[in-house]
């Protein structure tokens, strides 16, 4: 699913419990220019959500407190809204319920730079 050029998009949160990976994530988003937020949880990531305002996130399918469409109704139900990118290594995690989940794209973990990237240019309208 392709989406039109959100230029205004400035911040971006990134909810993952896998350190690594979210701190990769992080440090590509911030490369590219943007202002982000992390969490490690639903929890954590309602309350940053609150307080930062995102414009965009990336989402872990399996996080230590829900799962990360839950994490977004969570965020949702306090009149935050953004577009959102569903992550996950698990193999039984079926892509076409990325759409139902309310997610714009999906990708698998490890995360591969070309596809974060790519999903940059086509929903954020860049990408280094």
């Amino acid at each position: 699913m392709t989406g039109a050029c959100f230029s205004y998009i400035q911040r971006v949160l990134v909810c993952d419990d896998d350190t690594a990976c979210r701190v990769s994530l992080v440090d590509l988003l911030r490369a590219c220019g943007f202002e982000t937020c992390e969490a490690g949880e639903a929890g954590e990531a309602l309350a940053v959500a609150r307080k930062m305002r995102p414009d965009f996130g990336f989402f872990d399918y399996q996080l230590p407190d829900a799962d990360g469409a839950t994490a977004v109704r969570r965020i949702r139900k306090e009149r935050i809204r953004f577009p959102w990118v569903l992550m996950s290594g698990a193999e039984t995690v079926a892509e076409s319920n990325v759409a139902a989940a309310g997610a714009v794209a999906f990708l698998h973990k490890p995360l591969e730079i070309v596809e974060v990237r790519r999903i940059l240019r086509d929903w954020l309208g860049s990408a280094p």
